[in-house]
């Protein structure tokens, strides 16, 4: 027995013609089919030889009709599914397996129906899927955010392999339809028809896509192992944060904790996540207490927070969006005014709704979130947001 060797299928099974000529064509270099898969042709290295090879579908072809092939010169190869493959040598093999092309092509009818079948539901599939992806971000109120926490890219992604499959069903169906058609005309199958531009066509496209699909199904794993949560230090940190005691400025405030099974002070807490629109996600909490000290409404002991959240973008065309859509998730109330201001190195934006103060602001790829509760006016917290943003 020879050593076996494989070899990419790239072209469609139902193009019987090509396949058949390619079939052949490694015969002549020494290389004899042994199995076919969806992937891969699995050839026999030997003696080259002038081998013919024909396609038939049929369902469960019964030995007396296996027997007549064999009388005819011909030998069964292998079979994937209702595909059979048969081959003789070029020198002794008395008649084809087939002589009537319209008997061909009427034999050809079930296959053309549930590929015909195949099609409409996967059109039905695809319209449904680009329909939810359509209205996932196109009808979202914040699609820029969405886009950034999400997986925008690998669905993406996934779109275009989607369209690819739907693309290789289509070509399937359209092989036999044609097939048939040209059948029932009376035309043979072309036996020896060119394989190269197909095969080269195909191998480019597998070539694309493959790497595309690969990649985004290891996006999720990336974004899973660079998430991660964990406590505030109480010490100077690189983070990009506004410190509440910095707005605070007083030495009676200390934190507030909170901490779970996971010995994480979820009051004080880093969140950092990854996306490839946004490499860099913080949201940073933390919450405070001033001892001896009470909300201007007497409604209980002082106790000011501050959460910050921050983007670094893969794209800083994103980043004014971004604000924009920051601004529809976090002012609440319709009538609160949101008020502008330009500095000659980034853009501000802010809003007051009684105690709770926000900023939102962006330079260049960077996109800024502040979000503080407490007394202190929103005027002092503006040029610690500025520095940080610029500096960082």
């Amino acid at each position: 027995m020879g050593k076996f060797v494989k070899r990419l299928m790239l072209d469609d099974m139902y193009a019987l013609g090509r396949n058949e000529a390619w079939f052949s064509d490694m015969a002549k270099k020494g290389l004899h089919l042994k199995k076919i898969g969806r992937i891969f042709g699995y050839f026999e290295k030997g003696e080259p030889r002038e081998t013919n090879y024909r396609i038939d579908v049929i369902k469960q072809p019964s030995l007396e009709q296996l027997d007549v092939y064999h009388d005819c010169g011909w030998d069964i190869v292998t079979n994937n599914k209702d595909f059979y493959i048969f081959s003789a040598n070029e020198k002794t093999f008395t008649t084809e397996l087939h002589t009537d092309p319209i008997e061909q092509g009427l034999s050809l009818s079930d296959l053309n129906k549930r590929l015909r079948n195949n099609l409409l539901m996967m059109s039905m599939a695809m319209i449904l899927f680009l329909g939810m992806m359509f209205s996932a971000y196109f009808l979202n109120k914040e699609p820029f955010l969405f886009m950034i926490k999400g997986s925008f890219v690998q669905q993406i992604l996934l779109v275009v392999v989607e369209l690819y499959v739907f693309y290789s069903v289509i070509r399937n169906y359209l092989a036999i339809r044609n097939l048939k058609k040209s059948l029932l005309q009376g035309n043979a199958i072309n036996h020896k028809e060119d394989f190269r531009k197909a095969r080269l066509t195909s191998g480019i496209l597998a070539g694309v896509f493959l790497p595309i699909a690969i990649f985004s199904m290891f996006i999720p794993f990336v974004q899973i192992s660079k998430s991660q949560d964990y406590t505030l230090p109480e010490t100077k940190t690189n983070l990009p944060i506004i410190r509440l005691a910095d707005i605070e400025q007083n030495p009676k405030l200390r934190r507030e904790r909170v901490y779970d099974s996971d010995n994480v002070d979820w009051a004080n807490r880093v969140s950092y996540d990854w996306s490839l629109l946004a490499p860099v996600q913080y949201e940073i909490d933390e919450n405070g207490i001033v001892e001896g000290e009470e909300w201007a409404d007497k409604s209980g002991e002082y106790s000011p927070s501050i959460t910050t959240r921050f983007f670094e973008l893969t794209f800083s065309g994103m980043a004014e969006n971004l604000t924009l859509d920051l601004i529809s998730r976090f002012v609440y109330r319709d009538d609160t005014e949101v008020k502008t201001i330009n500095h000659s190195e980034l853009q501000m934006y802010l809003a007051e709704e009684g105690i709770r103060k926000q900023i939102f602001a962006f330079l260049d790829n960077k996109v800024i979130h502040i979000t503080y509760y407490g007394k202190r006016p929103i005027e002092d917290i503006i040029p610690t947001v500025k520095a940080r943003l610029v500096s960082y």
